[in-house]
Order: C-alpha cells, then sequence, then structure tokens
C-alpha cells in the first residue's frame, strides 16, 4: 500500500456510529404502526374489507388527501399490504400496486404499468390507453384474479392530464353489471378537487362519499411519531429528548412529519461526522440550516444595535447550555454581560421581555410558555433556524462591522 494511502470507506466502516438501523428514517420505510393514523386506518379498512368478504361483488374506491408530510402514502402503503396478506390468507388472490404519477405522467404509463405486473414483456407501443384497460381486465378475468392499485400523486396527474384517468376506472368496473368487479383504486394527493366540472355527476357522487381528508400532525403527534422512530433508528440513549422537542417545534409549523424525520436523521448524520455519541439540539439547528437556510440578513440588518446584543446573548446562552430552550432569567444574565462587553447600557427586564415577543413574532426566535418541569411560569427561548453557534458568529461579524 502507497506510503500515505487512506482508504476512506474503511474508516468510515470502522467509526461508531449513533444509528443502529439507518434505514429506518428512510422515506421509503413504512413502519408496522403508524401513530395517530389509526382512525384513518380503521376507515379504510371498512371501506376496503369487502375485498375479502365479498371478492368481485364490489369495485371499492377512495380519494385520500391532505397537505405534505401527513402520512397519507404511508397509511396507504400499510393498509394494502394487510388487505393483500389478508387475502392470500383466504385463498383470494389478491394483487397490489404503488404507482407515482409524477414517474408514470399519462394515462398510457399508468395502464401499461399495470398490466405489466401481470405481464412483464408486454409491448410499450401499439396499443391505446383504453385497449391495454380492457387487455389488463382480461387478463384478471383469465387468472381469477383482483388489482388495488394505488395512484399517488394525483393531484399532480389531474393538473397536467385532466381527470379522465378518474372516469376510466370508476366506469370501467361500473359497466360490469354482471361480470366479477376486478379492479379497486385508492387516489392519493394535496387536494384532489371533484367539484369543478371534471367528471360526471354519477362519478363525483360515488367519490365524494370516500374522501379522507388528513389533518396535519401537531407537536405532540410528531413527538410520539419521532420516538418512535429514535427507538428504532437509533442506539440507546443516543438522542436527547429535548433535541427531539425541538425538531417537533420546527416541523409542526407545517405538521410535516416526513420533515421532522429528515431533520432527526440529518441530525444524527452530524453527530457521526463530529464523533459525538449524542445527537444533542444544535446538530438539529444545523440540519435545518443545511436544509433551509435562513439566516436572513435583510431582517437582521433593520433590527436596533440591542435587539443584536439580546440576539447574541440567546444564541451563547443556547451554545454553551447545549438544550433547545434556555429560560429568560438565563437570557438576560448573559444580555447584562454581553451589553458590558459592548459598552451599552442593559434594558429593564419589561423591555427585554417585549424584545423577546416582538423578535418571536418576526419568527427570528421562538418563544414559548414553560411547561411541566420548571418551576413556576417563564419564557422559554429557542432558536430553529440556524445553529447557535452560527449565529453566534453571525452577529459577531454584523455588530462588528456596523
Amino acid at each position: 500500500m502507497p506510503s500515505g494511502y487512506m482508504n476512506y470507506i474503511e474508516d468510515e466502516l470502522n467509526k461508531e456510529s449513533v444509528f443502529k438501523a439507518e434505514h429506518v428514517l428512510s422515506i421509503d420505510y413504512v413502519p408496522r404502526n403508524l401513530p395517530h393514523r389509526g382512525r384513518e386506518m380503521q376507515i379504510l379498512a371498512q371501506g376496503f374489507k369487502s375485498l375479502i368478504t365479498a371478492p368481485g361483488q364490489t369495485s371499492p374506491r377512495f380519494i385520500i388527501e391532505g397537505p405534505v408530510g401527513t402520512g397519507k402514502t404511508a397509511v396507504a402503503k400499510l393498509l394494502t399490504e394487510q388487505i393483500v396478506e389478508a387475502a392470500q390468507r383466504r385463498g383470494i388472490n389478491l394483487y397490489k400496486i404503488h404507482i407515482n404519477c409524477r414517474v408514470s405522467k399519462t394515462m398510457y404509463l399508468v395502464y401499461l404499468r399495470m398490466l405489466r405486473e401481470f405481464k412483464p414483456r408486454f409491448p410499450r407501443r401499439g396499443h391505446s390507453p383504453h385497449e391495454l384497460l380492457q387487455v389488463l381486465v382480461d387478463v384478471l378475468d383469465e387468472r381469477d384474479c383482483y388489482l388495488l392499485v394505488v395512484l399517488d400523486e394525483l393531484d399532480y396527474f389531474i393538473r397536467h392530464n385532466g381527470a379522465d384517468i378518474i372516469y376510466d376506472l370508476t366506469r370501467l368496473m361500473d359497466d360490469r353489471l354482471n361480470a366479477p368487479q376486478r379492479l379497486s383504486f385508492i387516489g392519493i394527493g394535496r387536494e384532489i378537487s371533484l367539484d369543478r366540472g371534471l367528471l360526471d355527476a354519477s362519478t363525483t357522487s360515488t367519490l365524494q362519499r370516500n374522501i379522507l381528508h388528513f389533518q396535519k400532525y401537531s407537536a405532540p403527534e410528531l413527538y410520539d411519531i419521532l420516538k418512535e422512530r429514535v427507538d428504532e433508528a437509533f442506539i440507546e440513549n443516543a438522542v436527547l429528548d429535548e433535541t427531539i422537542q425541538l425538531i417537533c417545534d420546527i416541523a409542526a409549523q407545517h405538521g410535516d412529519a416526513r420533515y421532522a424525520i429528515e431533520l432527526l436523521w440529518r441530525a444524527g448524520k452530524q453527530a457521526d461526522r463530529e464523533g459525538a455519541r449524542v445527537v444533542i439540539p444544535d446538530f438539529v439547528r444545523q440540519a435545518k440550516a443545511d436544509t433551509h437556510p435562513e439566516l436572513r440578513k435583510e431582517v437582521f440588518l433593520t433590527l436596533p444595535m440591542h435587539n443584536r446584543l439580546l440576539l447574541l446573548a440567546i444564541a451563547r446562552c443556547l451554545k454553551d447550555n447545549r438544550e433547545a430552550y434556555v429560560t429568560m432569567g438565563e437570557v438576560e444574565r448573559i444580555y447584562h454581560s454581553v451589553c458590558e462587553e459592548y459598552g451599552e447600557a442593559p434594558r429593564a427586564h419589561t423591555q427585554v421581555w417585549e424584545w423577546i415577543q416582538d423578535l418571536s413574532a418576526h419568527g427570528v426566535i421562538d418563544a414559548k410558555r414553560s411547561g411541566a418541569g420548571h418551576r413556576g411560569q417563564t419564557t422559554l427561548i429557542g432558536v430553529s433556524d440556524v445553529p447557535a453557534e452560527m449565529l453566534e458568529r453571525f452577529l459577531l461579524d454584523m455588530i462588528e462591522t456596523t
């Protein structure tokens, strides 16, 4: 081996990691339990149980809609897996296909994808979309099997192609009055509007009875989701509870579990890069800065000198304490020290408290009332946009150059 040669892969493999099962934080991973989506799972299970109790008698179809990161795809994947497993235990030939409509962008590609589940070498050209759909039904009849299709990102598809695909899939089974109902579907999107004259009255009426709205997750709900992922993905005691709380506070602004899990993963990777054995809140701030850099200079430039000194005190307090939040009293003590450092007379408590409220209202800091675990009531102060150390350096440079 040449002198000075470095095997980076072996070096990485020999390092200790905070992870024990990193794949658990992948966007494609679907856990066996989905906290706070039991109601939605139950509604869908009730809607699709006829595929098991009376195969061929009905053709269920549902629309799932809601904001990004609210568990729509995970629920659909877990539910369809459970349905297929239940069917197999009872000798029913039920298959499932999950199609991303951003990848299969036309009706032709969607129907070809469905057909190739059963005929992998079916030619790509030479048939119309409706011919592909008819061939699919013929194959299902020949094999005496049933198909449950999940059309993910269906709102994207409809915006670009119209809603004919819903019409086709709905009417296809409705027209088979004296034949087994072979095809059912779930459509997933952020907002799938059915009231714009795109569908005929009967199709619209059928689907409106089966629209399931997913609400954004609250911070406590995100906490439960992350806690389960932490237990699965990380070695024991590798992630501080305050780290989880900070991620929840950041992601709860949009109710986005996907973003929360991404922040958790990135914070864990930061811990590994620094050789740390614990994922601390500042790694989350670094992850937040990496995904959404938000040191908004135009905002900080408009702040009065004492606001900048107060922010510098907050940054130093968070950096030294290595916690997600610090108390008003802790910040004021450091603020007095910072004022002395820069030859400024510190303002009174009431003025500082008003500045804290104003900075929070403008999204520069996070401020909330204390809860359990704190004696009395106080204001807890944090920064979710950037690492405390980065904010400190930024403010030092600004204060000393302006």
